[in-house]
């Protein structure tokens, strides 16, 4: 297959025009594609090949493997919102349990991977998140993976919002249900349409999932109206707080909790790899699913505990963020700056409202330059493009977090408006609001 040039593409989007145009073997795929990857490495665009020389931060020098010099850049890829994988508090933790308990958890809870933090973990979930149950997974992806592969039984009507994370898509294909049923991104009315529909039909059991905050678009998931359909319909509804735990609701317990819905929410997920700077997952439940769940979820029956240092990591900074909630302050302070610096330059925020603002840019190619040039310039982030968005949805994702300062900010933004001139952004985002407004089509994406 000819390709398109190396600015014309993603790997995601090559794979995509393969699929379509009936190329279909494996051996196919990856020749396209790694021709694709080597071509980029070479111009210093493949943005996946960069690493930094000192770690996940606000700002560091990035490198490439393909030999080209690293760069000093302002990150904006980075989950860590609250910063506290470099609070002096967290790291001190982290070095006196690997002392005391060494480096790996060396097999499964099941195997007795488990060790005395992973309980006093569970325990302190157990409060923060209102519920008798709490079971620990290996990352937040397994988390989601284990609880809906366990859940889904072959009748059951499986409703997730469209813009739902790849790990409880995944979760459902490998469920006895295969498949999952998407509702329009944030409608409740297009939810209860197909609700009804599930109820009618009165064959197993209904399933809602849900994400409280949204990894792509930034926007909040309303709540209290899918919770209120629970007068109307009888479904289980998971809610994933990967992207609010920590950071929103009372000592960072999330939005479930800030907008009251706890008690009626049947299963929360969420990551310990974003606002607790670790890795690691749980679901937090009734303690008879969590019992269920012990057997019948793979991912937590066949993968190794995470280590002590991240068991560490996380008792840390869940005692950080209850101890000093002006950290989540200064988070939310500079979310609203830079915010209002984006909209006084004339770019349409649509209705994301999290740490995580995205700019859209509807052309691949387009989408690439830019990325490109404000690396060059010392801006770092990834472009989202097909097949982790649809195709009219490209875009930038800035993932603010405490450590960026009002100077990192400023000169994103300046170096945004220089961008949005030369490259025509604003036609861009009209032409993305049209057609959202017209009804999103084209292929389902898989959000990240």
């Amino acid at each position: 297959m000819e390709l398109n040039g190396i600015y014309d593409d993603t790997l995601g989007t090559l794979l995509l025009k393969m699929r379509r145009a009936g190329v279909g073997s494996v051996a196919e795929f990856s020749e396209a594609m790694h021709h694709l990857r080597r071509q980029q490495l070479v111009e210093g665009i493949f943005s996946h090949a960069y690493c930094t020389s000192s770690g996940s931060d606000a700002q560091s020098y990035l490198g490439c493997v393909a030999g080209h010099a690293p760069k000093d850049c302002i990150i904006w890829s980075i989950n860590h919102y609250l910063g506290l994988n470099r609070h002096p508090y967290v790291i001190d933790k982290v070095i006196e349990a690997v002392k005391l308990f060494g480096t790996g958890s060396g097999t499964s809870a099941m195997s007795g991977g488990k060790n005395s933090l992973h309980y006093r973990i569970e325990e302190k979930v157990r409060e923060w998140m209102g519920k008798d149950g709490v079971i620990l997974f290996p990352t937040g992806y397994s988390a989601n993976l284990g609880l809906m592969s366990a859940l889904c039984q072959a009748n059951d009507h499986v409703l997730i919002d469209e813009e739902s994370h790849a790990s409880i898509r995944d979760g459902v294909r490998l469920s006895q249900a295969r498949r999952a049923i998407p509702f329009a991104h944030n409608s409740v009315a297009d939810l209860e349409r197909r609700l009804a529909l599930a109820a009618r039909q009165n064959k197993g059991k209904i399933i809602v999932v849900v994400e409280s905050a949204y990894s792509m678009s930034g926007d909040i998931c309303p709540l209290r109206n899918i919770v209120a359909l629970k007068d109307r319909y009888d479904f289980f509804l998971v809610v994933d707080e990967a992207h609010s735990f920590g950071i929103y609701g009372e000592s960072g317990r999330g939005i479930c909790f800030r907008e009251g819905v706890v008690d009626r929410v049947d299963a929360i997920t969420s990551t310990f790899s974003k606002a607790t700077a670790a890795i690691g997952g749980f679901v937090a439940t009734d303690a008879k699913l969590v019992s269920y769940l012990q057997w019948a979820a793979s991912s937590y029956s066949f993968q190794a505990c995470f280590p002590p240092g991240d068991s560490a990591a996380i008792l840390a900074s869940m005692e950080v963020i209850e101890q000093d909630p002006g950290i989540a302050a200064q988070l939310h302070d500079k979310n609203r700056y830079m915010r209002s610096r984006l909209r006084e330059s004339g770019f349409d925020l649509g209705t994301s409202e999290t740490p995580i603002i995205p700019i859209y840019v509807n052309v691949t190619s387009k989408l690439l330059r830019i990325c490109f040039e404000l690396f060059k310039e010392g801006i770092f982030s990834v472009p989202v493009t097909t097949p982790v968005v649809e195709a009219h949805e490209g875009r930038i994702r800035f993932i603010l977090n405490v450590r960026h300062t009002y100077e990192h900010i400023d000169k994103t933004v300046t170096l945004l408006n220089t961008m949005a001139r030369k490259y025509d952004l604003y036609s861009d985002q009209e032409e993305f609001r049209h057609w959202v407004s017209s009804g999103r089509q084209g292929e389902f994406a898989v959000a990240g």
